[in-house]
């Protein structure tokens, strides 16, 4: 029980991190694709941060249940699985 929360707030800070770095890299797009003076040439990828935040709330049931083990394995799952299913709603939505 004592290294479930640490482990939760581990993975909520590095996931958290990746999927802000990740969705911010693909929505400002690279230099070819940034001939605009806009900021975001791509912003259908910040999908990536509503899924994210979706796994660290279901996360916070850690504090609060009897078991906790099951909602830690879920919140990981999502929290970790939201930058590549992000990606491809991204990428669907872009074309």
């Amino acid at each position: 029980m004592k290294k479930i929360k640490p482990v939760y707030m581990i993975n909520t800070i590095i996931s958290g991190l990746l999927a802000i770095l990740i969705s911010t890299f693909f929505a400002g797009g690279t230099i070819a694709e940034n001939y605009t003076d806009k900021t975001w040439v791509a912003p259908e990828f910040f999908v990536i941060l509503p899924i994210w935040f979706l796994g660290a709330l279901l996360g916070l049931m850690v504090y609060k249940s009897k078991s906790p083990g099951i909602y830690l394995f879920i919140s990981i799952l999502i929290t970790w699985g939201s930058i590549p299913v992000g990606i491809r709603l991204g990428f669907h939505w872009a074309a």
